[in-house]
């Protein structure tokens, strides 16, 4: 993988996860959020999905349009990265269900990069 990794821990945190999954979150193709194990709509979509239980993260699009969301693919993972469940968009939304994921350390080469780029231009 080429450029600046956002999270220079996601490999420590996460060890399991598919190379092409953690380097689709670093170049920020798609993201990783913690899913809110305590909110009702999680609890309620776990009766649909038990198996949902078991995870920890949810992987997405965050570049979907909205009119597209049911043909969007969830990867729900454990702690450990091992896939737990694809769910589609068509099947449930993932609006409510996200926290931060504050076990992810942003690196600090990312976040100077933000500091100085817009897009793809960069001042210096």
């Amino acid at each position: 993988m080429r450029g600046i990794e956002k999270y220079d821990n996601l490999k420590e945190v996460i060890p399991n996860l598919m190379p092409v999954l953690r380097d689709a979150i670093q170049s920020e193709f798609l993201e990783i959020k913690r899913i809110d194990k305590e909110c009702e709509k999680f609890i309620a979509t776990c009766e649909k999905f038990p198996d949902l239980k078991k995870a920890e993260y949810v992987i997405f699009s965050q570049h979907i349009k909205k009119n597209e969301h049911k043909y969007e693919m969830f990867v729900f993972i454990d702690g450990e990265g091992n896939t737990v469940r694809h769910i589609t968009g068509a099947e449930m939304e993932l609006y409510g269900l996200l926290g931060s994921c504050t076990d992810l350390h942003v690196s600090e080469e990312y976040i100077e990069k933000e500091l100085h780029c817009v897009g793809d231009e960069c001042r210096h």
